[in-house]
């Protein structure tokens, strides 16, 4: 039988967080392909990946991940799906028990962004 283990990341590097309004950040999402944003501890957002390359790939198997960037909206309540005052409307996933992303969001609400 084939053996699994869990590995979480050692180290995950984010290169830009982009507080954005509710409004904002729905127009973005709403724009792309999968116009699902995330939902954790009172926070919506969406990260991006940077583009794979074999550099990347190679840090991956060293247990590191890069993120292009993170951005998010303060929204305390989770439900399915969020509306601009324009009436755009994208899908919300609840991630709250993934230890990955509370991590996450515990670690950006720490960040001076936070506050701006």
């Amino acid at each position: 039988m084939t053996e699994f283990v869990h590995r979480p990341y050692d180290k995950i590097y984010v290169r830009d967080m982009i507080k954005l309004s509710l409004d904002d950040l729905i127009g973005m999402m709403s724009s792309l392909e999968a116009a699902n944003a995330y939902w954790v501890d009172g926070v919506l957002f969406a990260s991006f990946a940077m583009t794979e390359s074999e550099e990347l790939a190679k840090k991956e198997m060293q247990n590191e991940m890069f993120l292009d960037k993170i951005i998010f909206a303060v929204y305390e309540n989770y439900s399915k799906t969020v509306k601009s005052s324009t009436n755009l409307e994208i899908g919300v996933l609840n991630m709250q028990k993934s230890k990955l992303y509370q991590d996450l969001i515990a670690w950006l609400k720490t960040q001076a962004i936070w506050n701006e």
